[in-house]
Parts: structure tokens; C-alpha cells; sequence
């Protein structure tokens, strides 16, 4: 039997197509960019071309399948939704999940209520999550005084495959409208944001069949009409299943941006972390609570220096498999070590903000290519030692990493010494497809168990080079940060 798996994600979206014998990556897959309508800062997924383009990869995928599929299965972005009126008919459309036209709605919000959102949801109050985006489309997009369902974009697509309305509980999470201890979809949160006229689906396990594809359908793309739909989740938390992550261990999800993932088996938020901006939710084991924040420059500023500096991508690897070299064998001259904050999109955890800047510290006439490479790399670093602080006050033990960083072993090495952990590179291509394999095979036989992905571990080294760069950390990287962001956030 086969499975296949979508990807929805924010740049593009992923069908893929998986065997039982084809665990660790697909037998074949199709890509295409996620479609969007973009006017001025208002940006929409265009979800019913979305859905298109999705039936048409399907059925070129089922084509091609040797065997009769199974299950398909949905990660995706959170989020983004739309609504649907009472006959069931699409009313709204989908705003992006990083579109912020409903921060008005946040910042209007008093004290106790944003203290009561997060003590319900989880979720520090941000226009990037759904109740906010629900309540400016009911201001400005439909009529307010009928009811509606909320559907994330996983809900959506289950909904236009099957008939049938549900969720998933990871995607729940990320609405800002669900309680997260009591299971629930909150009726204190609608109050605060006014939307007590909006239904939301029944929440599911991961990987539950929510309903069978429905049989007009089917016989389009040439599908049995036995074939189940699952969502598997929230695409963070569904990359995370592909490494086997466990409660004792961190995941660093690299890209464009970076998130970091705890696990854990209790709900004990600190006092801080609203307004560090760490996020609560449910894994795809609902008997587990996620723990998570994302730094909003990672990749993308590496693709900011190479271009910059005009340095092909075969020459930039050079550069750090060079400097690499010569840092595990202590090589590099304490007066040229320099680091970028990397807030070239803005700030992650401990200082959440659009509104900062990027700083480059230690440049002098000497730094070559080489040592511009690494203050690169540190920067990163050091802004991810300095997010994971935020999650816990526990040392990590193990940290894995998934994505473009796994072929660096400069960041990896540096993630090993600065945060004191065993860093295992995990090599899970297509990670959240994987994912999302898994769980709809982890439901319909709950002995089965995953085949571990290949992976390099790293070390954590006391050099005195290390030690070296861990008192910058604490003695300028740090300081720098608090007055870079306080100047930027009172201006």
C-alpha cells in the first residue's frame, strides 16, 4: 500500500508520494509554489487555486503509484484559515499567517485580557494567529451577524476532500482561540475578540482518519473510495517526528528561519515567557505540550551575504569549511573574532519585534572573507543560545537539527560548544512530508516504529577558543543586545 502527503507550506507546497518500503524518503514528489494574492501589505493564499493545483498533483501522482493508496496526509503552515457559512460555502478569504492587518485588533486588547489569552491558548496575543485575522474579517469582510466556521487550511482541504469538518490538535493550537490544558475550544477567548459567532471543527489526534475521500472525487483522480484523510499537523511539530524527538531533547528546525522545539510532559509556563514571545501548544502525541519559538533570520541572512558580497554558493562553503578547519584546531586569532545580530528581519525571542535592526560587531581593516564567515555563523549562534534561555532554565542535553544546516559543520559545531550539547545533524530530507508519513501510518498501526534517519553527532569542546567566545557572549554580545533593541523599541 502507498501513502501520500501534502506540505502546505508559506513558499511552496509539497505532494509526495510514499510506498512501506520507502520510509526514510519519497518514491517521487511534486512541487509548486504556494499560490497567493498580494495588493499593497494585504497578502491572501489563494486557497481554492491551492486546492487546484493540489487534485491535479494528485492525480499525476496516482498515476504513476505501483500500489493502491492508503491515506493521504496533511501538514501545513498554522494560522491561516478561512470561513464557511452556514451552507457550507466558502466567505472569506485566507489571509497569510504573517500578514499583520489585524494587529490593531491586538494592540487594543487590555492587560488582563492578553494575560488571560496566554494563560488559556498558550500563545503570547499576536495578529499572526487566527482569532485576530477571524475578528478583522468579520469588520471588514463579511456580515458579522451571521454565524460562521472557522477552518485552518489543513481543516479546509479535509473538508473539501470528504464533506466532513474537523482538526488536528497542534493546528488547533496555533488559532489562539484553544485551551490547552482543558482540550477545548475556549468560550472566554471568543468573548475577549467578540467572535462568540464562530464555530470551530472537533480537534483529533494526529494522523486520525477524519473521514474518506468523497467518491465524485475519487473517481477523478482515479482513487479508491476507501482511501482515508488525516491532517497530520502544525508543519513544525510534524518535521519533528521525522527526527524522533523526544522530551529530553531541543529541535532546531533550520530555513529561512530557525524554530526550536522542547517537548514536555507538563504545562509549567514561566513568568516571563509571554513576553519573550514562547509559544504553548499540543504535539501531535496529545499527551505532550510543545514549547516553541522561531528567530526570524537564519538562512535568510546567509542568502543577504553571499549576495551582498557577491560569493557563489560552491565559494561560501569553501569559506566555511576553511574557517571551520581552523576552528576545531584553535586556530583563529581572539582579536578578529566578530558576530552579526541578526535582525535583518527582525527579532525572535527574548525581544520579539519587527522594529529591529541588524548590527555587525568587531569589524576591523584585517577581517578577511574567512573570519566575516565566522562572526556570521557566531551571530546565529549566539542568537539561538540566546532564544533557547528562554525556553528552559534546564541544560540541554541533546540538540537535533533538521534542514540546509545539517551541511555546515561550522554552525553545528558551534551549536555543540556554545549551548554545551551533543548536536546530532539529522539527514531527513523533506522532513515534514516524512513527518506526516509517519503519522498516518502511526495511527493505523500504532506498533509500528520509524526507521531513524541517518546522522552525524557533534560534540560539545572546552578549548580555551570557546571559552574565550562564550565570555563575548556574555559580556558584549549580550549587552549590545538589550541596548541595540531597547534604543530601537523607544524610538
Amino acid at each position: 500500500m502507498a501513502n501520500l502527503t501534502i506540505d502546505v507550506g508559506t513558499t511552496n507546497t509539497k505532494v509526495s508520494l510514499w510506498s512501506e518500503q520507502t520510509t526514510i524518503q519519497p518514491i517521487k514528489q511534486l512541487k509548486f509554489v504556494t499560490p497567493k494574492n498580494e495588493a499593497d501589505d494585504l497578502i491572501n493564499f489563494d486557497i481554492e487555486e491551492l486546492l487546484k493545483q493540489l487534485l491535479n498533483a494528485i492525480q499525476h501522482l496516482v498515476k504513476t503509484a505501483l500500489e493502491p493508496i492508503k491515506t493521504i496526509s496533511i501538514a501545513s503552515v498554522g494560522e491561516s484559515g478561512v470561513l464557511i457559512n452556514e451552507f457550507g460555502v466558502l466567505a472569506s478569504p485566507m489571509i497569510a499567517w504573517y500578514d499583520n492587518r489585524s494587529e490593531k485588533i491586538i494592540d487594543q486588547l487590555s492587560k488582563q485580557d492578553k494575560k488571560t489569552i496566554y494563560e488559556v491558548t498558550g500563545l503570547p496575543p499576536h495578529a499572526h494567529y487566527s482569532a485576530s485575522k477571524i475578528k478583522w474579517l468579520l469588520e471588514h469582510n463579511v456580515d458579522s451577524a451571521k454565524r460562521y466556521t472557522w477552518l485552518c487550511i489543513p481543516d479546509f482541504l479535509v473538508y473539501r476532500l470528504t464533506g466532513v469538518m474537523g482538526t488536528e490538535f497542534s493546528i488547533a493550537s496555533r488559532t489562539m482561540v484553544f485551551d490547552i490544558q482543558k482540550k477545548r475550544w475556549s468560550s472566554r477567548i471568543k468573548k475577549i475578540f467578540g467572535i462568540e459567532n464562530i464555530d470551530f471543527p472537533k480537534p483529533y489526534p494526529s494522523g486520525t482518519k477524519i473521514a474518506s475521500i468523497k467518491p465524485q472525487i475519487a473517481n477523478k483522480l482515479g482513487l479508491s473510495t476507501q482511501v482515508d484523510v488525516t491532517i497530520a499537523g502544525h508543519d513544525h511539530m510534524v518535521g519533528s517526528v521525522s527526527s524522533g524527538q523526544t522530551t529530553h531533547e531541543l529541535l532546531d528546525s533550520t530555513g529561512t528561519t530557525e524554530g526550536i522545539l522542547l517537548l514536555s510532559d507538563s504545562l509549567e509556563k514561566k513568568p516571563t515567557q509571554e513576553e519573550e514571545g514562547i509559544a504553548y501548544g499540543i504535539y501531535m502525541n496529545p499527551e505532550l505540550y510543545t514549547i516553541f519559538t522561531a528567530l526570524p533570520s537564519a538562512g535568510s541572512v546567509i542568502q543577504w551575504f553571499q549576495e551582498s558580497h557577491q560569493i557563489t554558493s560552491q565559494r561560501f562553503m569553501q569559506l566555511a569549511d576553511a574557517v571551520y578547519k581552523r576552528y576545531v584546531a584553535d586556530d583563529l586569532s581572539f582579536e578578529d573574532v566578530n558576530f552579526v545580530i541578526p535582525h535583518f528581519s527582525g527579532s525572535g525571542s527574548p525581544t520579539k519585534s519587527t522594529l529591529t535592526k541588524g548590527l555587525w560587531y568587531g569589524l576591523t581593516n584585517q577581517l578577511d572573507q574567512e573570519m566575516l564567515t565566522f562572526g556570521l555563523f557566531l551571530g546565529l549562534t549566539f542568537e539561538l543560545k540566546h532564544a533557547t534561555e528562554c525556553l528552559t532554565s534546564q541544560q540541554i542535553q541533546t540538540i537535533k537539527v533538521i534542514g540546509p544546516a545539517i551541511k555546515d559543520p561550522l554552525w553545528i559545531q558551534l551549536k555543540a560548544d556554545l549551548l554545551g550539547a551533543d548536536v546530532l545533524a539529522m539527514a531527513t530530507p523533506e522532513a515534514v512530508s516524512r513527518g506526516a508519513n509517519i503519522m498516518a501510518q502511526t495511527f493505523t498501526n500504532e506498533n509500528i516504529q520509524a526507521p531513524k534517519a541517518p546522522s552525524q553527532r557533534f560534540s560539545p569542546r572546552t578549548t580555551p577558543l570557546v571559552k574565550y567566545i562564550l565570555a563575548i557572549y556574555e559580556h558584549q554580545y549580550k549587552p549590545l543586545y538589550e541596548a541595540k533593541v531597547k534604543f530601537e523599541l523607544e524610538q
